[in-house]
């Protein structure tokens, strides 16, 4: 159900412009000094003596007047050149794209009464929204019954609400307009579900389902509803006696440890989201390892050597062509959609490492020794972070060839913002006053904007003009958001709500103390860039 009664953010005072005001930049009246009318006219025959005089003196004040202009046009330039904005290009592929919230939002595109969609019979102010991350636009909300309220009696309500209410039920959101595609309750497929449980959701539109994760009496179970209709379609219970653990879930695939203490009793599956009783791998690692998951499959060392594991069909090919022996595999990332290469860094007994793009049939189509410890790939390069995070190395996806190396000055990682401009790296490096993130040109490194960040600030979403920074600190104060220019750093605004804000992929969402969300939109904007 969607609410007019939307609750917005105050404005910040004194954060809009009079309307009155005159526009940076706009031509301003100019008075005449005084005394400054037209002369009377001056005998006749003075007037060739004075008509010289006042001719050299007007050619002077002309030229006076060219070489001010001149020098104030110069000026001009130079000054103009130094403040313009540098920002990136369109959004990276594969990211979704962010509002461009420039000035603080204070009207609510929609809101949505959370609370009595999906938990009627709870008190809304017991009632915690748990949202899934979004995916294609779309958002699946579950709740619980907090227990964790301010006064005593909204505690014994809650209480009550957690023996008694249901908080089974499931949502599907369309972000951009606040539609409800269906609301599903779980009731039937897993009626022993505990109410206090944080429900764990996931939107997968590439196998058409949302799955939902509950502890139930018996242990963990999972739904799969469809995506269009939120109909049941499977129901995954774990075994008592055979618990199995989720370690790691990207796109539709996800790695479980099954059974054992230990590495060395453990075993691991693939589970795709199309079917989540049927693994689509199984098999056991190396002690001391875990399968690397990546969006096309994971990666295993198993008695020395290294596998990949495709995720569609479970047939696992070998890495080793081209290694020598002793040689380990250290980590791996995969490419953009489209590239079908796994990049990986390896290590031949006590040399330096190299990073490798193998193609799918595991050769080799480039290696470059380069001391990596981690890596990330974009639309334009490789990005090999060194083995202490101090430094960043972009290889060229095509050939491998180092196209530049920045020094981050301490401890740092590379941060994939959502809605990112396909121009920028940003990283998060470690400073001796604090954490600074910071966007690098992806042509050379350059370090293009920086801005100080607090113990409780993430980087949470960025359009092309804006970057967005969360400070989740619920002990000492409520949520909030700030919005910074992603050219100069500067702090645009910042909104502060007795309720949570955060971004539902490229919106801004604020979900209340009564389970009511609203996603916050600008309706003033005057510029891009304003």
């Amino acid at each position: 159900m969607v609410r007019d009664d939307a609750p917005w953010l105050p404005a910040r005072p004194g954060a809009g412009r009079r309307a009155d005001a005159p526009e940076v930049g706009a031509a301003q009246p100019v008075s005449l000094p005084s005394g400054s009318r037209t002369s009377p006219a001056v005998p006749h025959e003075e007037a060739p003596r004075r008509r010289r005089r006042t001719t050299a003196s007007s050619s002077s004040h002309l030229r006076s007047a060219y070489l001010a202009l001149a020098l104030a046009t110069a000026a001009v330039l130079v000054v103009g050149v130094s403040v313009v904005p540098r920002y990136g290009s369109g959004p990276a592929s594969g990211t979704p794209v962010a509002d461009e919230l420039r000035r603080l939002p204070t009207d609510a595109a929609w809101t949505l009464d959370l609370a009595g969609l999906l938990a009627p019979d709870v008190p809304p102010g017991c009632v915690h929204v748990w949202p899934s991350a979004a995916v294609d636009g779309l958002v699946a909300v579950g709740t619980s019954v907090d227990l964790e309220t301010d006064d005593a009696a909204s505690s014994t309500g809650c209480r009550r609400a957690a023996v008694s209410g249901n908080t089974s039920r499931v949502a599907l959101v369309e972000v951009g307009t606040g539609r409800v595609r269906w609301v599903h309750d779980l009731a039937a497929d897993v009626p022993d579900a505990d109410a206090l449980a944080i429900p764990a959701t996931q939107v997968v539109p590439a196998a058409g389902r949302v799955l939902v994760q509950v502890q139930t009496s018996g242990g963990a179970a999972q739904v799969a509803l469809d995506i269009d209709g939120g109909d049941s379609q499977e129901v995954a219970r774990g075994r008592r006696d055979l618990p199995a653990v989720s370690v790691a879930a990207v796109g539709r695939l996800q790695l479980r440890a099954v059974g054992g203490t230990d590495d060395a009793s453990r075993r691991f599956s693939l589970v795709d989201a199309g079917d989540l009783t049927e693994p689509v791998w199984q098999g056991r690692a190396d002690v001391g390892t875990t399968p690397l998951l990546l969006e096309s499959g994971v990666v295993v060392e198993a008695d020395g050597r290294s596998s990949f594991v495709d995720g569609r069909t479970g047939a696992a090919r070998p890495l080793e062509r081209g290694r020598g022996r002793g040689t380990t595999l250290e980590t791996a990332a995969v490419g953009p959609a489209g590239d079908g290469s796994l990049y990986v860094v390896e290590r031949t007994g006590r040399s330096r490492p190299t990073v490798s793009a193998v193609d799918p049939l595991g050769d080799r189509r480039w290696t470059t020794p380069v001391e990596a410890g981690a890596l990330d790939v974009t639309d334009r390069c490789v990005l090999a972070l060194s083995p202490d995070a101090s430094s960043v190395t972009c290889l060229d996806r095509g050939d491998g060839r180092v196209l530049w190396s920045r020094d981050l000055g301490g401890p740092a990682r590379v941060v994939p913002v959502p809605g990112q401009s396909r121009d920028d790296v940003w990283v998060v490096a470690q400073r001796g006053d604090g954490p600074e993130l910071a966007a690098l040109d992806v042509s050379d490194g350059s370090r293009r904007v920086a801005l100080p960040l607090g113990p409780s600030d993430e980087v949470v979403a960025a359009s092309r003009t804006v970057v967005y920074v969360e400070t989740d600190d619920s002990v000492t104060s409520p949520d909030a958001v700030s919005a910074y220019d992603a050219s100069s750093g500067r702090r645009l605004w910042t909104s502060t709500s007795t309720g949570r804000v955060a971004f539902w992929g490229g919106a801004l969402v604020v979900v209340d103390d009564s389970a009511a969300a609203s996603r916050l939109v600008d309706r003033t904007r005057v510029g891009s860039t304003s």
